[in-house]
């Protein structure tokens, strides 16, 4: 770590245009180098060990009161090389603010290119036999294969006018920026949906499961929610994340279960070895399909692969007197286990569309050594 006793404001800022190229090159990544998410304030603190705010002070920069326009118009120039840094970090709270996407995947993992090739494994013929002495041990078959995955690029511009650069602080920009950044992660959550329910595979191979219900009268009850509950349990599974659209969480929210209290003790305990959740985390999507509810487990479900992490560019617009800013990043999502994610419908009988042959655990358990 550098000893900044000595150092003027000058060498700060004489500094800063050099931070910024490396910063965009750890986010690019390249062919030998997988892209690094890393913020302005973490780079700071990693080369001087002080706080954003506190460089910010020592290069006169009040974000209260200093607007872009002020740091455009300083006699040094490379002040305004943090411009992009400070747009990106209101845009990168506003993606992590409201998107539920990052409480689904089990990792975000950067890859180099645009597209990933991701390995499945399939159990087919693996169950144990009964070895006589000098015998030969048998081999059992587990077959495996590997999917392509394509990545997108996403974002959107934005228009800055002169007067919004002269006469609003950085502060208050940034509350605008955020919600930029809060549109940005909607578009990640629909990514991530569209995956956990249609899979990566052009032939649909890999769409998520449809579960239908005891009584399709009633709808969904909390007795489905066991049934589907007790089998992930036995699976090594445990759905406690779902997402539906509002009419479903008002549906769930007024069954007995989850809103009446209850007092007392039970006149006997049954203490299930294959435990089912207590609680579990509800999120609104409207890209649920209508009468569905997303179950899922976000340890084996999702996993974000990404090949870009958030890049910016402007561009000056002299004829109508804005500045125009691009933000975009190159990133998609990959289903991990097919059994992780299913729909459970209350529109269709679970005697019509039951529990898939993958999600048969009894085979497993009922192994025959002869």
């Amino acid at each position: 770590m550098v000893d900044i006793t000595k150092m003027e404001a000058k060498d700060f800022k004489k500094e800063l245009p050099n931070i910024v190229h490396s910063l965009d090159a750890l986010r690019a990544g390249d062919s030998s180098h997988k892209p690094v998410e890393v913020t302005f304030e973490e780079f700071v603190k990693g080369k001087w060990g002080i706080t954003q705010s506190e460089l910010f002070e020592k290069i006169g920069i009040n974000t209260r009161v200093t607007t872009m326009q002020n740091l455009y118009s300083m006699p040094d120039q490379s002040v305004r090389w943090v411009v992009p840094e400070i747009i990106r970090d209101a845009i990168t709270l506003g993606m992590r603010q409201a998107p539920f996407y990052p409480q689904i995947i089990t990792a975000d993992q950067p890859i180099n290119g645009l597209s990933a090739i991701m390995p499945f494994i399939n159990m087919s013929d693996a169950a144990p036999a009964k070895i006589n002495e000098a015998e030969t041990i048998p081999l059992g078959d587990i077959s495996y294969g590997q999917k392509s995955v394509r990545l997108f690029k996403i974002g959107k511009g934005f228009k800055l006018t002169d007067e919004v650069k002269s006469y609003v602080s950085l502060d208050v920009l940034g509350i605008y920026l955020r919600d930029f950044g809060i549109q940005l992660g909607y578009a990640m959550d629909n990514l991530a949906m569209d995956v956990a329910i249609n899979g990566n595979k052009a032939d649909g191979s890999e769409s998520a499961p449809v579960i239908g219900v005891y009584d399709t009268d009633k709808g969904i009850a909390y007795k489905d929610l066991l049934h589907i509950w007790v089998r992930a349990s036995r699976m090594g599974r445990n759905f406690t994340t779902m997402i539906g659209g509002e009419d479903q969480s008002i549906e769930l929210l007024d069954l007995p279960e989850f809103k009446d209290k209850s007092y007392g003790t039970t006149q006997a305990t049954l203490n299930v070895k294959s435990p089912v959740p207590k609680s579990a985390d509800f999120y609104i999507h409207p890209g649920t399909p209508d009468n569905q509810l997303m179950m899922i487990d976000k340890s084996a479900a999702l996993i974000k692969l990404t090949a870009k992490q958030l890049m910016l560019e402007s561009e000056r617009i002299v004829s109508n007197q804005t500045e125009a800013v691009y933000a975009t990043l190159t990133t998609g999502f990959s289903k991990m286990y097919q059994d992780a994610v299913l729909m459970l419908d209350s529109s269709k009988k679970f005697s019509d569309n039951g529990f898939p042959d993958f999600m048969n655990i009894d085979p497993y358990l009922l192994v025959n050594l002869e």
